[in-house]
């Protein structure tokens, strides 16, 4: 083994025993307790991720600049890492709680649109983002009795992914695994399944550029991809906690589009749709969504037709 990664996996285990040792911490409080210490955490985050909190100023001006001013602006960035560390609190918590545990923090909202559409038998697609505590997305509907199967991407640490794999799987969730289990979305969507998908990130997938908060954004193909294919309605899903700790857990209304019988064109209009749903569940709570993220990594001067990804007037900036 070189030096280089010797000394990579030296500061991987590192953050393994934090990890776990602050897992552990968050565990053994009381949910009051822990979300307390969870958001005092956040606060401290906000101050020492430097390169993270501008970003997430950045982001958060390019969408609210107009809106917002500096001040406001700040105070969201710091808002959204307490915000993430209070939903990392409640997501390492889950392990071992029943569903009843899990039903009595959260308060449903129109999740009966899910069911309608599953009495259909075409499978729905879950239109889901990195937004409240995402993760008690799954949670949730395993304690109602509506089995989730979600699309992951593999963490680099086997130790983390087998951590976050027994949350998900205890909670009653299908992990997918994004690039490796194709035929398993395939057979989901076939046997009327209800798939979730997150696609609110630039991400090695196949994408286009549709507009997010005024700028083109690379994003994910696939719902739209699979939702023209298989019929299967696309249904944005996501939780917003309030003021009492509670999770709302929301279905929203179902993303459409007429079809042209351009597959290209439908594609790209069904994926603009989906991201100006997300877009407008974002802007109904700003401080719960993942601004720190490089959502506008990639430029539309970075793709290239050859690379067989989609592209449409979108890309204009």
């Amino acid at each position: 083994m070189g030096n280089r990664k010797r000394y990579k996996r030296i500061v991987h285990d590192i953050i393994y025993v934090m990890v776990r040792l602050i897992i552990g911490f968050f565990r053994i409080l009381p949910r009051r307790a822990a979300l307390g210490a969870g958001s005092l955490l956040g606060r401290i985050i906000s101050y020492v991720a430097v390169k993270e909190y501008r970003r997430a100023v950045e982001h958060l001006t390019l969408a609210f600049g107009s809106e917002k001013n500096s001040q406001e602006i700040r105070r969201l960035a710091h808002e959204t890492f307490r915000c993430m560390t209070m939903n990392f609190v409640d997501t390492v918590r889950l392990k071992g709680k029943s569903p009843d545990e899990i039903k009595s923090i959260c308060v449903p909202h129109n999740i009966d649109r899910i069911w309608n559409e599953l009495k259909k038998g075409h499978g729905v697609i879950g239109l889901a983002s990195h937004f409240g505590c995402w993760e008690f997305i799954g949670s949730y509907f395993g304690a109602i009795g509506l089995p989730l199967s979600a699309i992951a991407r593999k963490l680099y640490d086997n130790r983390f992914e087998k951590m976050i794999s027994e949350i998900r799987i205890g909670g009653g969730m299908h992990v997918i695994t994004r690039g490796r289990d194709t035929r398993d979305i395939i057979h989901v969507l076939k046997n009327g399944g209800f798939l979730c998908v997150l696609v609110d990130q630039d991400t090695r997938v196949k994408s286009v550029f549709v507009d997010f908060f005024g700028k083109p954004a690379y994003t994910a193909t696939a719902p739209a991809l699979l939702s023209l294919k298989y019929k299967s309605p696309i249904v944005p899903i996501y939780t917003y906690r309030d003021k009492e700790n509670r999770h709302h857990v929301c279905a929203g209304e179902t993303v459409t589009i007429e079809p042209t019988g351009d597959s290209k064109k439908d594609i790209l209009e069904l994926t603009a749709a989906c991201s100006k749903a997300t877009e407008n569940i974002i802007r109904q709570h700003p401080e719960q969504w993942v601004w720190f993220h490089t959502r506008w990594k990639t430029r539309p001067e970075d793709v290239l037709e050859e690379d067989e990804l989609i592209t449409g007037h979108q890309n204009k900036t």
